[in-house]
């Protein structure tokens, strides 16, 4: 994919690998800053293990990560939340004994400055963590943790965020829902990185998309493009 501008995130050659089983091999994709790129494919096929090793979760054996056109390729997630790269993981993954205001406040543990500030924002873009703020994460619906996931993440500040199968065990309606959050986000600046099993619907979103099959890059193009290829089609759409 070729950009004029100076690519947000640029993946060259990564390999990750859990013992002797290969996850991800070989796979290279650059990311524009302010673009939406989907990572699809049918599960195994190694989208959130790449989502990981950009996160700084787990460790790549070899290959690159540019961040901001700088190599990030083994520091740890914190630095990298730090920096501006940050991950809304699959499953939420809220703290559920923790109330809505603290996971947000955990959120935003780098930016004692403006905290406070950027709390207040997220709790007018999302009214219903306003009116749950002292509501244990817990005892949210499934929809309402994963907006919680989402503005925890946006509450650190980031100029990329990735997204790891934000759709997953939510009602149709709460997809729309998410989906348009998503478009929000991209609206407002912020690079996205979407991992979707849903792949039609994250196609739909995204600028532009890589197909993942075993580890490796199928197929790539704009996402209009995808969603017209009758060998994409038949693979990883089906029929509507």
């Amino acid at each position: 994919m070729t950009t004029d501008a100076s690519p947000a995130l640029q993946v060259d050659d990564l390999v990750v690998a859990y013992g002797r089983v290969q996850a991800v091999r070989g796979v290279s994709f650059t990311v524009p800053s302010g673009g939406l790129v989907a990572l699809v494919g049918a599960n195994g096929a190694g989208k959130s293990s790449i989502l990981n090793a950009l996160a700084g979760l787990v460790r790549p054996r070899s290959g690159s990560v540019r961040f901001g056109g700088r190599d990030v390729t083994r520091r740890p997630a914190h630095e990298l939340v730090a920096a501006g790269l940050v991950q809304v993981p699959e499953g939420r993954e809220v703290l559920a004994t923790m109330t809505v205001d603290e996971n947000l406040r955990l959120g935003a543990w780098h930016r004692r400055s403006d905290a406070d500030e950027r709390i207040d924002e997220m709790y007018g873009r999302f009214p219903v963590l306003a009116e749950r703020r002292a509501l244990q994460a817990g005892a949210l619906s499934g929809g309402e943790q994963q907006m919680l996931a989402i503005a925890r993440a946006l509450v650190a500040g980031p100029s990329v965020l990735l997204m790891d199968e934000p759709s997953m065990g939510l009602a149709p309606k709460i997809v729309d829902e998410v989906f348009a959050v998503i478009a929000e986000i991209q609206a407002a600046g912020t690079t996205v990185v979407l991992v979707e099993q849903n792949a039609r619907r994250a196609l739909r979103a995204a600028t532009y998309g890589y197909v993942l099959e075993s580890g490796t890059v199928a197929h790539e193009g704009p996402a209009d493009d995808l969603l017209a290829d009758r060998r994409v089609i038949q693979a990883y759409l089906g029929i509507e």
